[in-house]
């Protein structure tokens, strides 16, 4: 495009007429003589030679674009961050609706199964407690020699009544029913099966368990290898084995103290008995 006869140079404020060597920038549409802007011969030669494809951008339209492009860029690079945030967000939201309706399912599933849950463990509740009272009148003796002839039933009657009246001091114990326990040994491997006590009243049972402690002292060598115990249900035998490994450590822990297993619990027991000298902790 020529230049009009009323156009200034905005950088010289002096005329460009038609026959100067000038340009119009193509974003302010003001005329620059090429010696103002610094632009070589031979550049503003191939500009006029040029269609109108080709653009000349003035300094100071340059500068301002070069800002905006900066701007553009950066808000760009703005928004790719919030659109994969976006996304992010969507997919956390996907997987946390995914997360609330198994935690619904799970839900609704409970809610039709905790009757059934419910009865199951308070019918396993009953069952644990009848079981327990029925082993109540009880009583477990551990290490009675089992008899290869005769009446092995009669021979534990007479060793347990003799049991009771020589090393417990209990007399007139009244025995209900005798009963060995599980698999009988094999010949001469020196073990015995347990030895299931019925008793017919809480005084008999009572008193074998308080008296228990005199075997420790008894002077008949058979008896002092007799173990007397309640006869726990597979449940209370599992507390008891998971108490017995607590007490030992507390034994450990605590060694100037005195514990013992009472009614599944793990309690000390009185100073008496332990040395004057022993600390405290």
């Amino acid at each position: 495009m020529a230049p009009k006869v009323k156009d200034i140079c905005n950088n010289c404020n002096k005329d460009v007429v038609s026959n100067d060597r000038a340009l119009s920038c193509s974003i302010c549409d003001k005329w620059f003589h090429i010696k103002c802007e610094r632009v070589p011969v031979a550049d503003y030669d191939f500009l006029q030679k040029s269609d109108d494809s080709i653009q000349w951008v003035c300094k100071g339209c340059k500068g301002a674009s070069q800002k905006i492009c900066k701007m553009l860029t950066l808000m760009h690079t703005r928004q790719d961050k919030i659109e994969t945030e976006v996304v992010g967000l969507a997919n956390s939201l996907k997987h946390c609706n995914e997360k609330i309706n198994s935690v619904d399912k799970n839900l609704s599933q409970l809610n039709e199964n905790l009757p059934k849950m419910v009865s199951q463990q308070i019918s396993q509740i009953i069952d644990d407690k009848s079981e327990e009272e029925k082993r109540e009148a009880n009583v477990i003796i551990f290490g009675i020699p089992e008899t290869e002839e005769g009446d092995s039933k009669m021979k534990d009657t007479e060793f347990i009544q003799g049991l009771c009246s020589d090393s417990l001091g209990i007399d007139n114990i009244a025995i209900d029913e005798i009963t060995r326990l599980g698999a009988k040994p094999k010949k001469g491997s020196g073990k015995f099966r347990l030895t299931r006590l019925v008793v017919k009243d809480n005084t008999s049972r009572n008193n074998l368990f308080r008296n228990a402690y005199k075997l420790k002292d008894t002077k008949i060598g058979a008896h002092k290898k007799i173990g007397i115990g309640r006869d726990l249900t597979k449940k209370q035998r599992e507390i008891n084995n998971a108490l017995r490994i607590e007490l030992g450590q507390m034994k450990k822990d605590f060694p100037h103290r005195s514990w013992a297993i009472r009614r599944e619990k793990i309690v000390e027991l009185p100073k008496s008995g332990i040395p004057p000298w022993a600390p405290d902790t």
